[in-house]
């Protein structure tokens, strides 16, 4: 992880508050091989985020040893989505009410990842697993 990065969490942990363009700014820097990077991050949002994020495997009989090929995280009433498909990925973020979708729109990943890190952001504040969720993401 970058020091700057590092120290804007470390401060973060401290105030409350969190450099969210630091740790955006990273997560674009690590996604250079968008295949393994989408693994690693699906993977880290799994790990801290527990049920407020679903994967989808690609088939096979050992399904957890297969790539991960979709993610939605699930913050509130927002939901996030994304697929990789043929060495790109495609991002997804909708507004829900009640079940009801007000408001979807399409990312290119960056943009996808930015709006992720703004919520876990904002939620950082208030609980202790979006903190975790949001420092794994820069590990």
């Amino acid at each position: 992880m970058p020091i700057a990065v590092y120290c804007c969490l470390m401060e973060g942990e401290e105030s409350g508050t969190y450099d969210l363009d630091a740790v955006a700014a990273s997560l674009r820097a690590d996604a250079s091989d968008i295949n393994v990077f989408f693994q690693v991050f699906c993977q880290k949002l799994l790990d801290t985020m527990g049920d407020a994020v679903k994967v989808e495997r690609e088939g096979g009989f050992f399904k957890k040893e297969h790539p991960i090929h979709s993610v939605t995280v699930t913050f509130g009433e927002d939901v996030f989505s994304a697929e990789l498909a043929h060495g790109a990925v495609v991002a997804h973020r909708a507004h829900a009410v009640r079940g009801i979708t007000l408001k979807s729109e399409d990312l290119d990943f960056h943009s996808w990842l930015e709006a992720i890190v703004k919520v876990l952001g904002q939620q950082a504040q208030a609980s202790a697993q979006a903190r975790a969720a949001l420092q794994s993401l820069v590990t």
